[in-house]
């Protein structure tokens, strides 16, 4: 069963790296619909991957409680599967830390551009003492 799990479990780990790299190459190209349409799938494998990994806690608990050593825990198979795990957790960290910087500079981009549009105080040459607000409310 912990075989199965594994195998699931990478393969929801390349599925997100290979995810994130078509998130990088979207905000390269200022593709940001794909990368919102592509959101919900990558939340529905994130959830997966919490409830695969929380089944490998479970089973390597139960392992432990039965008074298996390390070494004894897991078969030769298990153990590869576990490098390749990882492996994969170590590159989808670094594959995400880019992404994440990416989208943090996008964001810090269009931040300071809409501050910049939506200034309280225009400078045309004069010295304005009060700015009256635009915004229209209304009263019932």
């Amino acid at each position: 069963m912990l075989k199965q799990i594994l195998i699931s479990t990478n393969n929801n780990l390349s599925k997100l790296i290979d995810t994130t790299r078509q998130d990088i190459e979207d905000i390269k190209e200022a593709n940001h619909e794909a990368l919102f349409e592509r959101n919900q799938s990558k939340e529905k494998i994130v959830q997966e991957f919490i409830a695969q990994k929380n089944q490998i806690d479970t089973i390597l608990l139960k392992r432990s409680e039965s008074g298996l050593t390390l070494e004894n825990m897991l078969s030769l198979e298990e153990g590869n599967l576990f490098d390749e795990f990882k492996t994969k957790l170590q590159e989808f960290y670094e594959v995400h830390k880019k992404f994440s910087k990416m989208a943090l500079l996008v964001t810090n981009f269009y931040n300071n551009l809409a501050n910049k549009v939506n200034q309280t105080e225009v400078d045309i040459g004069y010295k304005m003492k009060q700015r009256y607000s635009s915004n229209l409310s209304l009263k019932a």
